[in-house]
Parts: C-alpha cells; sequence; structure tokens
C-alpha cells in the first residue's frame, strides 16, 4: 500500500470528472468539490492536520467539508482541521464504491446561502 497522500481537493476533482460524463458537467465551484469530497469520505479514510494524521470516522462524521475540500469544520467548537489527504492508493476504490452506489453528482443543486447584510443601527440622538 502506497503512503503518498493525495490533497482532498484534487481526489474529489478527480472522482467527479471520472463519474460524471463530459456532456453532465456542470460549472466547478469549491461547494462541487465540498460535496463531492463529502461523498468521497464515506468511503476511503480521511487524514489531516500537520504532520498528517488518520481521522477518526466518527470526527469526520461530525465535521463538515468546506472551502472546496480544504478544511473540515465543526459546530460544537471543535477546532478546524486543514490539510486533508487521502491515500492516493484508496482513490480508486473509493471511486468505485460511489459508481456502485449510483452516486450522481451531475444532479447535485447547490445553493448560496443568503449574505447576512450587518445592521448599522445609529447613536442615539441623531
Amino acid at each position: 500500500m502506497s503512503g503518498e497522500f493525495l490533497p482532498l481537493p484534487m481526489a474529489a476533482a478527480v472522482a467527479y470528472l471520472r463519474l460524471v460524463s463530459h456532456e453532465d458537467r456542470g460549472p466547478a465551484s469549491e461547494g462541487l468539490l465540498d460535496v463531492v469530497a463529502s461523498a468521497l469520505s464515506v468511503w476511503v479514510p480521511l487524514y489531516g492536520g500537520t504532520p498528517r494524521v488518520r481521522l477518526p470516522d466518527e470526527l469526520v462524521a461530525r465535521g463538515r467539508v468546506c472551502n472546496g475540500a480544504t478544511r473540515l469544520r465543526f459546530r460544537d467548537g471543535t477546532p478546524p482541521l486543514e490539510n486533508l489527504a487521502i491515500l492516493q492508493s484508496t482513490l480508486d476504490a473509493g471511486i468505485l464504491r460511489l459508481e456502485r452506489a449510483g452516486v450522481r453528482f451531475s444532479d447535485v443543486m447547490l445553493e448560496q446561502a443568503p449574505r447576512r447584510v450587518p445592521r448599522v443601527i445609529p447613536p442615539p440622538g441623531t
């Protein structure tokens, strides 16, 4: 087994290109990489941090892949993890499992979250 790491954004991009036909591909985006990386992380172990260590499955399941598959964030206050990767030797098996599961990234709908507009309240007496 090779110990070479493949950065998670690159692994997600390769998986997307292999699983979605050229005609069905939409425009690339950070959100799309996040979705593909999240699906891939169900089937292959993730590594992260500096130095990279294997992330426990429970930790990965609690987090959300974001920022173009470069960060794993948590709502419970756990510090985000970066430097995400998989072992290069696990990529083909992960893609095969996604394919067998019938995952169709061509159907992914990515919606932008509404941006919060800061409210500026004038000081009293103005």
